[in-house]
């Protein structure tokens, strides 16, 4: 059984959708090789369930990609969300300034007010060499939270409303759109403002432990009982890292020969260690050798 789930529901007869996500097992593998302050636990665990929620609106098959950098203790954090439900997460930290346990998302990465959000999409049919979609807001708000809500504003122009929480054991989410209009079989829809203003007010009064504890189809039942939401089809997400040796071979490849070799002399080997699993490549003179032979060495 997997206690991760991402519950996607309509409220019909208008244009008005959600999602719920709540993460265990997979909240779990992400965090296995990492050794994060509380604080910097929460805003990566709030980061993951963001992605996640955000992935779940789109229709396209490829990767959403989550990136805060940030002018805190926390330098750089990216969620990455392939397939919507196919995640990892990983933070630098600034090991200068120490991260104590009281500190707010803004006081982790936008202290002096140059963090900025980054969203990408990475299409799984993408040609080679052509740039990704980029969107970049500052961040802006004491969450999270508002940093993504304020970004779905600016670049998509779609009203978003998120309630993020995360802790050691879990992270989770809520949010509602409201899905701008698309005419044709859409239109019969209601554009109702009292409608939309009455079921973002029923959600914001979901609170952080409720996210944490309850199963994503218990807080939407709570929270929307009365309005009769839609349930789609239940996702489960998994922690999934895209690391491999022959990533890092290619990566040697890009070095060059000379550095590669330079390093051997120097550390006997070259290790690679990937920063979201802690999974380590381990490269000897015989490797790298071997490597140069297969094509015409590169020279840097």
């Amino acid at each position: 059984m997997t206690n991760d789930s991402i519950l996607r529901f309509l409220f019909t007869d208008t244009p008005i959708k959600g999602a719920a996500v709540r993460l265990e097992t997979a909240w779990s593998a992400i965090k296995q090789y990492q050794k994060w302050p509380a604080p910097v636990v929460r805003l990566v665990g709030e980061m993951t369930a963001g992605a996640l929620l955000l992935a779940s609106s789109l229709k396209f098959e490829g990767a959403l990609i989550m990136q805060i950098q940030g002018d805190g203790p926390v330098r750089l954090a990216i969620a990455e969300v392939r397939n919507g439900t196919l995640v990892r997460a990983t933070a630098k930290l600034d090991e200068s300034r120490p991260v104590t346990e009281a500190m707010t998302d803004r006081e982790l990465v936008n202290a002096g007010g140059r963090g900025r959000c980054a969203i990408m999409l990475d299409p799984k049919d993408r040609r080679e060499g052509e740039p990704l979609y980029q969107g970049v807001v500052s961040l802006e708000g004491e969450r999270l939270a508002d940093g993504l809500m304020n970004y779905m504003q600016q670049s998509e122009q779609i009203r978003t409303k998120l309630w993020l929480a995360a802790d050691n054991e879990h992270a989770a989410g809520l949010m509602i759109q409201k899905m701008p209009g698309t005419g044709g079989k859409d239109e019969a829809l209601k554009n109702d403002p009292e409608t939309l203003n009455r079921i973002e007010m029923l959600a914001a009064t979901i609170t952080d432990e409720e996210l944490l504890t309850l199963s994503t189809r218990e807080v939407v039942h709570r929270l929307f009982w009365e309005e009769n939401p839609q349930y789609l089809q239940e996702q489960m997400p998994k922690f999934a890292c895209t690391c491999s040796r022959e990533r890092v071979l290619a990566m040697i490849r890009q070095l060059g020969q000379t550095e590669a070799l330079g390093i051997i002399a120097e550390q006997g080997r070259i290790e690679v260690t990937c920063d979201f699993c802690g999974r380590t490549e381990t490269l000897n003179l015989d490797d790298v050798t071997s490597l140069f032979k297969e094509g015409e060495p590169t020279q840097h």
